[in-house]
């Protein structure tokens, strides 16, 4: 038996990659007293056993059985293994320093054992290590998995890698409490890799013990949320999948994140956010909400509510973000119960390449709340279907100017209404038709036609500035008609390209192979 070390050697340190069980390297705990019978306190054996290498590092073996202890470790280079059951925690217990956060205690794996909570423990909690692995570990009703303590220093711990977990019938998977630091910084907690996990609760009963939140973290500078499951138990207790806050680079990719009561995704306070290619089903309230973020994108994400609910649920909802910096984008979104996507005081987003099917042909695809607070925002190339014909087109802006926003593209055969834009105050609009597309303080205009299409009143004489440079229109049918009487307009090129006169400070693209008649007169 080895007493710790590389290849037995106490003089040595246990290595980055820790020693290999299957070689004959580790302490039995049970050579230290410890019964694993599930009665006896094993906590006093067990702590002897992780103090015989506390100066060498080395492996701690938990063989078959059930340990009734809570145990500490306070040294680098340890490496917890083993198939038996600890009914109890651990803590992670590391030096404060002053120092670098990378510097201290640390480098500790624990694999392959079984945690129990008995609904009145946490799992693992931690404070000041770093450069942690936790893996193959089973969590069965713990009140937090995996819990960073509070304390208010900046990345008291970092670099942990959590992955291949079961978590069953916990409140919390990854806990990251908060306390502001005191030292100048703003997180608490850094670079978290958490990813390829199986959480579910097992209880099917309301008011029973269960999840809250898979992941709940505030002041975390570094996420990455990867390839987990995550599931809810119908106890009434659910929360959320994912709540972060007051974060940086966050990546939220390929999970599947399911039944959310609130929210799967909330994420407010932060910065450089990626949420993409999620499977994302039955969140009662949004999908994905967001909230003071800088730095989004928002990508390739599936959601969807079941067939034949009518859930008062949104897509994708963006608030209080005037620097978003970012994209909505590729995202699959069937039958959410109000909006596809929602923007509310937000600026400089792109909505591109969206697909949004209703489910009892009603609501609205998109709506964009407060016009004047969301500047620059591109809305293109979207598939809006089965909506009301009259949704398509309202509420993406209103009457209130709305600076270097874009229009383009979106739904089946837009537009078959009229456009209309705010000239001045005196003459508000072109059309006094409420289905009208609202043109008005646009720089760009596209609408691509699939149906037959009939675009009038499209502009007038003594244009303002507030219209749009240009307007490109392309029809796939080449059934399109635009009609409006504006003298000295002139076709140029081979018959695809009108140019407004000079005054006007606006100019129309028309592109199809058949297009029926460009009125001379519109």
């Amino acid at each position: 038996m080895m007493s710790g070390g590389e290849n037995g050697d106490p003089s040595k340190p246990l290595s980055a990659s820790f020693a290999d069980p299957s070689l004959g390297a580790g302490i039995n705990v049970r050579l230290f007293g410890a019964k694993g019978d599930g009665v006896t306190d094993d906590t006093p054996a067990i702590q002897l056993a992780i103090s015989s290498i506390s100066q060498t590092g080395g492996t701690i073996l938990i063989p078959d059985g059930v340990y009734k202890a809570n145990i500490t470790i306070r040294t680098s280079n340890i490496y917890i293994t083993g198939t038996g059951t600890l009914n109890g925690c651990i803590n992670l217990y590391g030096t404060p320093t002053t120092n670098d956060r990378f510097t201290g205690t640390g480098n500790v794996k624990i694999d392959g054992i079984t945690i129990l909570g008995d609904k009145v423990r946490n799992g693992i909690n931690i404070r000041w290590y770093y450069g942690v692995l936790i893996t193959n570990v089973r969590f069965i009703q713990c009140l937090k998995a995996i819990y960073f303590e509070k304390v208010n220093k900046t990345q008291h711990s970092s670099r942990y890698t959590i992955t291949s977990n079961q978590l069953i019938d916990c409140n919390y998977g990854l806990y990251v409490d908060y306390s502001p630091p005191d030292d100048g910084g703003n997180h608490v907690v850094g670079d978290v890799n958490f990813s390829n996990n199986m959480y579910e609760s097992r209880t099917n009963v309301r008011g029973a013990f269960g999840n809250m939140y898979h992941i709940w973290a505030k002041g975390i500078d570094g996420l990455i949320c990867k390839g987990n499951t995550f599931f809810f138990g119908h106890t009434g207790m659910e929360k959320s999948n994912i709540y972060i806050e007051n974060f940086n680079w966050v990546v939220i990719e390929g999970n599947h994140l399911f039944e959310a009561v609130d929210s799967a995704v909330i994420a407010r306070d932060g910065f450089n956010l990626v949420v993409a290619n999620n499977n994302v089903a039955w969140a009662q309230k949004y999908g994905i909400f967001l909230s003071a973020i800088v730095g989004g994108v928002i990508n390739g994400n599936n959601l969807t509510w079941k067939s034949g609910e009518d859930i008062a649920s949104t897509g994708v909802y963006i608030e209080n973000s005037p620097y978003f910096i970012g994209n909505i984008s590729n995202n699959n979104l069937f039958f959410p119960g109000i909006y596809a996507i929602q923007i509310k005081d937000s600026s400089f987003i792109n909505i591109t390449g969206n697909n949004a099917r209703s489910q009892y042909g009603k609501n609205q695809p998109l709506l964009i709340n407060s016009p004047a607070t969301c500047t620059s925002v591109s809305v293109t190339s979207n598939q809006f279907t089965n909506y009301p014909q009259g949704t398509l087109n309202q509420g993406y802006y209103s009457d209130t100017p709305v600076g270097t926003n874009y229009l383009s593209g979106n739904t089946e055969g837009l537009p078959a209404v009229p456009l209309k834009g705010v000239l001045s105050e005196e003459y508000r609009a072109f059309t006094n038709n409420e289905t009208a597309v609202d043109l008005s303080n646009l720089t760009l205009a596209v609408f691509a036609c699939s149906k037959p299409t009939v675009v009038t009143q499209l502009t007038k004489e003594n244009l303002s500035q507030s219209l749009p440079r240009m307007i490109v229109i392309y029809s796939y049918t080449g059934n399109l008609r635009i009609s409006r009487q504006i003298p000295g307009v002139k076709l140029k090129g081979s018959g695809s390209y009108v140019s407004f006169p000079a005054d006007s400070s606006m100019t129309l693209l028309v592109y199809g192979s058949q297009i029926m008649e460009i009125s001379r007169n519109f």
